[in-house]
């Protein structure tokens, strides 16, 4: 049994790949939890629209082989399909206890202000 890396997967991967990254490496968590929620959210869509345009453009210049001609709705369906995988993990996945200190003391902090 073999499995197909469709563009969709390789992007839903890498979403994936940057949730638990933004969630538990080191010093990138911590500053990453910080911050407001509408920045955390431009970050990541910045970050998983810049990995979906990779993975198109990947595929539209042959480096990654499709199965079927790449267009513009491949490229919705990629950046789609990141953004889902990304949220999923980033919901299931237990968060590091500094992050969740932070997340609180910053929510105190938006509550003052």
């Amino acid at each position: 049994m073999s499995i197909e890396f469709t563009p969709e997967l390789i992007a839903g991967i890498v979403g994936v790949i940057l949730s638990w990254l933004f969630g538990h490496f080191p010093g990138l968590n911590t500053w990453y939890a910080a911050l407001k929620s509408e920045v955390k959210s431009g970050i990541m869509l910045g970050l998983l629209a810049l990995v979906s345009v990779g993975v198109y453009l990947l595929a539209f210049y042959g480096v990654l082989q499709t199965a079927e001609p790449i267009t513009v709705w491949n490229l919705l369906s990629v950046f789609f399909a990141a953004t889902v995988l990304n949220q999923t993990a980033y919901m299931i996945t237990p968060q590091a206890q500094v992050v969740k200190t932070i997340k609180t003391e910053t929510i105190v902090e938006e509550g003052r202000g």
